[in-house]
């Protein structure tokens, strides 16, 4: 990796790096507080990733530390990656919690390093106004609650040794990733989230 002034600006302003086709996503806000997966990242992560995949379709690596944050956002950056024709390896650091542990099923090569904890859970919302209004988005969160234990399965039956050693059916590893989620924070070590499939590996 060659760095020179231009490319270390690149990274802390634009959390891009275009000669090394790399995306530093960045969770917090102009006055350092973490905003978490918000709008302005979405914004930010698509300008940058239509910028390397107009380039070329080599390779592109993701690194990521989150808490979580909006599922509208992250499924605008979760739908980003699965569209793009470019290779992805997402990296996650420290902590990959919630909406963070979504978006790293969108990627080709899923990595995360050694001492990270890795969090998934149902998630929270705050409903109000209108009790059809509040009815609707109900409805709607409970869907994509559902659409989330799908993302989940179709990377852990694939890749968890734990399914397969237990010869789970696609079915089965849902109604499993469902029972641990209705238990509250199901929290995992680096290890632990290979085994289970929601990464492929660690990275050191």
């Amino acid at each position: 990796m060659t760095l020179n002034r231009d490319t270390v600006g690149e990274i802390h302003n634009y959390g891009v790096d275009v000669k090394n086709r790399e995306i530093y996503i960045n969770e917090f806000d102009d006055s350092g507080e973490s905003a978490g997966v918000d709008h302005r990242m979405l914004q930010m992560f698509i300008k940058n990733m239509n910028i390397l995949k107009n380039l070329s379709l080599d390779p592109i690596t993701i690194h990521m530390q989150t808490v979580g944050g909006c599922w509208y956002s992250g499924m605008g950056i979760y739908d980003a990656i699965k569209n793009c024709k470019c290779k992805i390896t997402f990296i996650g650091y420290g902590q990959l919690c919630s909406m963070g542990t979504v978006l790293i099923q969108s990627a080709s090569k899923r990595m995360i390093t050694p001492n990270s904890a890795f969090m998934v859970h149902w998630g929270s919302s705050e409903i109000s106004g209108h009790y059809l209004s509040s009815q609707n988005l109900a409805a709607f969160e409970k869907l994509a609650a559902q659409q989330m234990v799908d993302i989940y399965a179709e990377k852990c039956h694939k890749t968890g040794a734990f399914f397969k050693e237990s010869d789970y059916s696609l079915s089965k590893t849902k109604a499993y990733i469902k029972r641990k989620l209705n238990n509250g924070d199901w929290y995992m070590s680096a290890e632990e989230a290979v085994y289970y499939g929601f990464v492929d590996g660690i990275y050191k």
